[in-house]
């Protein structure tokens, strides 16, 4: 199981985080595709802040280019 997890984190997943408590609430697989709408009308509730995001019109290339060290925060 810990070989699969370090070949996957090598850039072909991007860590989705909440930015006021950084608990893990998604990973996202990349595909490939830069400019396509990846996460549209899809509801994330953080867990321990009780936040609730919506996201609308996240692309792959928006969160790779918003990410540090393949960790996207929102």
């Amino acid at each position: 199981m810990n070989k699969e997890r370090t070949e996957l984190n090598k850039g072909n997943v991007i860590e989705i985080r909440c930015k006021k408590c950084n608990k893990l609430m998604m990973e996202y697989f990349v595909c490939g595709d830069d400019f396509a709408v990846a996460l549209q009308n899809i509801g994330i509730k953080c867990d321990r802040c009780k936040r609730v995001m919506i996201l609308k019109k996240y692309s792959e290339g928006m969160m790779k280019e918003h990410s540090e060290n393949g960790t996207f925060r929102i």
